[in-house]
């Protein structure tokens, strides 16, 4: 009630249409021309993804007849927690973004580097939104394997297949010791690709114990599951802020970043175990299991080093900062 008119715009195509125009009014389809015509009078654009092609429902179209009628200042949410160097995709003089959004002092002070050229003012450290969506109800028996993308591996499906990320995954999703402790133990083994990775799911020879979902959201598996295995996604971050465990299972050394460029050192700042060959992340699964998946104490207190907050006022912080500036 601050006489702002606001407006969710979602693709008509988005699993999320129907689920924001059922609890919203103010939902308008993209590309739509009440939609089009609304950007162009806008004046603050939030999301989680600040690229034109996302945010613009003009972009690659008659540029020459909305040049300079865009004067909406863009407010970047984060879509996950930025460990690496991303200063060439998000830059100022690429963006020019009045607000990037992180949770940790840490995350904050990477963005200040030059490489990025943002004022310190823009970097603010006020939490995610989507974290107040984060408890540890509904709690299942479930092990949940989130494993990162690799960009280089997009475009063909004979190199995925062939690849060390490819093999050492599918092979993980087999392992009969690992789906018999898991079964004996009660526990479900839930693969959520990610959606690059989805729709390549037909190359995986995945055992029939292996649930592969695509219809729960993040938060959802989140909440429900127990223990969180990845490689180096930032999933682990919102996994751990419910100070659940997690195993880096860093088995591929392909990953899309340079490590040596990152704030963010797995084996001493991580919120669990690094692990590079099967039989020890089977045998450390295991171990987890035994002890009904409880985060150990070194883990907690680097969840508690890391983050800034870690209440339910994220969203009321974001808020009243981007009303106020």
């Amino acid at each position: 009630k601050d006489h702002v008119k606001k407006y969710f715009t979602v693709s008509k195509d988005s699993k999320d249409y129907s689920r924001l125009t059922n609890k919203y009014k103010n939902v308008l389809p993209f590309y739509s021309l009440k939609q089009r015509l609304i950007y162009l009078f806008a004046d603050k654009i939030i999301s989680s993804h600040p690229d034109e092609n996302i945010l613009n429902p003009f972009y690659a179209k008659n540029g020459d007849l909305y040049s300079g009628l865009i004067t909406s200042e863009k407010y970047f949410l984060q879509h996950g927690v930025t460990k690496d160097n991303i200063s060439k995709w998000i830059r100022k003089y690429d963006k020019d973004l009045s607000l990037i959004l992180t949770v940790s002092p840490l995350e904050r002070k990477s963005f200040l580097g030059e490489d990025y050229n943002y004022s310190p003012e823009i970097i603010q450290t006020l939490g995610f939104p989507r974290f107040d969506n984060l408890e540890n109800n509904n709690l299942k028996k479930q092990i949940l394997i989130m494993p990162s993308w690799r960009e280089y591996l997009q475009k063909s499906e004979f190199a995925l297949k062939n690849s060390k990320y490819f093999k050492g995954l599918n092979d993980l999703l087999n392992n009969e010791e690992l789906i018999d402790y898991a079964k004996d133990k009660g526990y479900k083994i839930i693969f959520k690709p990610h959606p690059n990775l989805a729709k390549f799911r037909y190359l995986f020879d995945l055992d029939k114990n292996i649930i592969v979902d695509d219809k729960k959201t993040y938060p959802e598996l989140f909440n429900e599951s127990k223990l969180l295995i990845t490689d180096y996604s930032s999933v682990a971050f919102d996994f751990s802020y419910l100070k659940k465990p997690v195993i880096y299972y860093q088995y591929s050394d392909d990953y899309n970043f340079d490590l040596s460029k990152s704030y963010f050192d797995y084996k001493t700042m991580g919120f669990g175990e690094v692990i590079k060959k099967e039989d020890d992340l089977i045998k450390l699964i295991k171990d987890y299991l035994d002890n009904d998946c409880e985060m150990k104490e070194n883990y907690k207190k680097r969840v508690d080093k890391f983050y800034k907050y870690n209440d339910q006022n994220n969203s009321k912080r974001v808020y009243d900062w981007i009303y106020e500036n």
